[in-house]
């Protein structure tokens, strides 16, 4: 079942499922000049499924981002290792920029990251 979000006018701000790697792919193939494989795109689902969030409108898939939890040094404290989150990706198709769409998917990946730590 597909819980929704958040939403922007008609963008629909949802967690990725298994099904949308596809569209998740096509965006980021035409959008970014860095490539993944659907292996890397499923082990984020996986792994922090909170911070893979997609934006929708009309049932397609427009905008996403993913994330993954890191372990390192802290970039605030002189010492400690801490978990981190990290954005591995983040794209909106170009006839959808300029609506806010990507500064939703960041608020969105933030809140799913801070439900981990």
């Amino acid at each position: 079942m597909q819980v929704i979000l958040r939403q922007v006018g008609d963008c629909i701000f949802r967690r990725c499922e298994l099904v949308d790697i596809i569209p998740v792919m096509e965006i980021n193939l035409r959008t970014l000049p860095e490539h993944y494989s659907d292996y890397f795109y499923e082990s984020l689902i996986a792994e922090l499924p909170e911070a893979f969030v997609v934006a929708e409108i009309s049932g397609k898939i427009i905008g996403y981002i993913m994330c993954k939890m890191e372990y390192g040094f802290s970039n605030f404290k002189k010492l400690g290792f801490v978990k981190k989150g990290h954005v591995v990706s983040v794209s909106v198709m170009d006839e959808y920029r300029g609506r806010g769409l990507g500064m939703a998917l960041v608020d969105e990946a933030i809140k799913g990251v801070k439900i981990r730590q």
